[in-house]
């Protein structure tokens, strides 16, 4: 997930990183424009999670094999494939009732996301109506009666 966006000053922040690697005394990097317009949009952190919970929702859908081992690590690819191709039946059973409750939990998602989204709506609306209404009249000043001094005993 990519959070930069438009909030955040890429020069500014490049400027900052290079001045801390200089007080260090590492080298900086070569000077580099950042272009406004190839900063990525901000991302809706909703809609994210919401896309991330449909794609990742089934966990009987193996992810892609891959290794980071050189040499070795080809026969540690040939095995994982080899283990899902004889046990996926055995996973398919295991993870079924997860499968199930991630689809629950992605469902409830887009149902709190969407309240959020109307609510967010409503207070913006709330905060226009408020700020383009007349302020409201000062409450009265209510006169406070002297207390009587105490009388010794």
């Amino acid at each position: 997930m990519k959070l930069l966006g438009r909030d955040i000053p890429a020069r500014e922040l490049i400027t900052r990183i290079e001045e801390r690697l200089r007080s260090r005394g590492l080298p900086t990097s070569e000077a580099s424009e950042v272009p406004e317009e190839g900063v990525e949009p901000r991302v809706d952190p909703l809609s994210f999670y919401l896309q991330s919970l449909e794609e990742h929702a089934d966990p009987t859908q193996p992810m892609p094999l891959h290794t980071h081992r050189g040499g070795v690590g080809q026969l540690v690819v040939v095995a994982k494939w080899a283990f899902r191709k004889t046990c996926q039946v055995l996973i398919n059973e295991t993870l079924s009732r997860q499968r199930v409750f991630n689809g629950h939990v992605r469902d409830s998602y887009a149902q709190l996301s969407a309240e959020v989204l109307r609510l967010r709506r409503e207070v913006e609306e709330l905060r226009a109506a408020q700020a383009s209404a007349t302020p409201p009249p000062e409450p009265p000043i209510v006169p406070v009666r002297p207390r009587r001094p105490k009388t010794p005993k």
